[in-house]
């Protein structure tokens, strides 16, 4: 698992409930509108616990169709133009860290939109690299997402009521 980087700030962590997946898709759409442009979010969890569909709702947050957004296991990186302009990796099929560089994930230049990227927790070069990590987990009745970042961005997500500190919300 991974552990975020040390840049400075305090990490804290929330957690969320999700029941269906039209709540996971709110979540993204949610996360995706107090998030600010140029974050950088893994997205670590079991094959099936609601990552791409997250990034379905994130990306929908900015007129991207949620049809548009399909899982890049197989392409690496998929880019969806916005504005703003979203990146969404899958480093499930990448072994080392050349094959990782050799992907132009590092290259890619969000600018002031988002990058997304599945399975961070395979290269603890990343740690370092982004600003937010959201674990998915399986439960019999949901999903979980716990939310790990720094602590003006995990404030930021509860005063626009994503979350209650403290608390499990239900989406």
């Amino acid at each position: 698992m991974i552990k975020p980087g040390k840049r400075g700030k305090p990490f804290r962590q929330l957690k969320l409930f999700i029941e269906t997946t039209a709540g996971m898709l709110r979540a993204g759409g949610r996360m995706a509108r107090v998030l600010p442009q140029g974050t950088k979010i893994g997205l670590s969890g079991e094959l099936g616990a609601g990552k791409t569909t997250f990034v379905k709702g994130f990306a929908s947050a900015y007129g991207i169709s949620r049809d548009a957004v399909t899982s890049p296991t197989f392409t690496i990186i998929n880019e969806y133009a916005g504005p703003p302009r979203i990146v969404h990796a899958d480093l499930y099929r990448i072994a080392t860290d050349d094959d990782l560089v050799r992907t132009g994930l590092y290259d890619t230049d969000t600018g002031s939109g988002f990058l997304l990227v599945e399975w961070p927790e395979r290269f603890k070069s990343l740690a370092n690299y982004l600003d937010l990590f959201l674990i998915f987990s399986i439960k019999k009745d949901g999903r979980v997402i716990e939310v790990k970042g720094r602590k003006e961005v995990l404030d930021r997500m509860a005063d626009n009521k994503i979350f209650e500190r403290g608390k499990r919300a239900w989406l």
